[in-house]
């Protein structure tokens, strides 16, 4: 499945479509976090233009124990969206 905008014509990906795919991405792999993303940066240094994100992904614990000791786990992210067809490059989870 890709996620990402089915684009007949060229133009570039607004940069808050470009936040709106990934956050439609990341959503779908981790529901029950709070994610932020931050500003999209377009980058034209290869063949494509792509848009570089970066953001965190706050995971609440499961268990009622975990609850009480480690209430929240935080994780950062960095992802790359082709900005001409909307699909999504790579992604990284840290």
């Amino acid at each position: 499945m890709v996620l990402g905008l089915n684009r007949v014509s060229k133009e570039i990906l607004s940069p808050g479509e470009a936040r709106s795919i990934s956050l439609q991405f990341i959503r779908g792999k981790y529901y029950q976090g709070q994610i932020t993303v931050d500003e999209p940066r377009l980058v034209t240094d290869g063949a494509f233009p792509v848009y570089q994100l970066t953001g965190a992904i706050k995971m609440p614990s499961r268990s009622i124990i975990s609850k009480i000791f480690a209430p929240a786990a935080e994780y950062t992210f960095n992802m790359q969206i082709h900005a001409l067809e909307g699909s999504i490059l790579n992604y990284e989870l840290k």
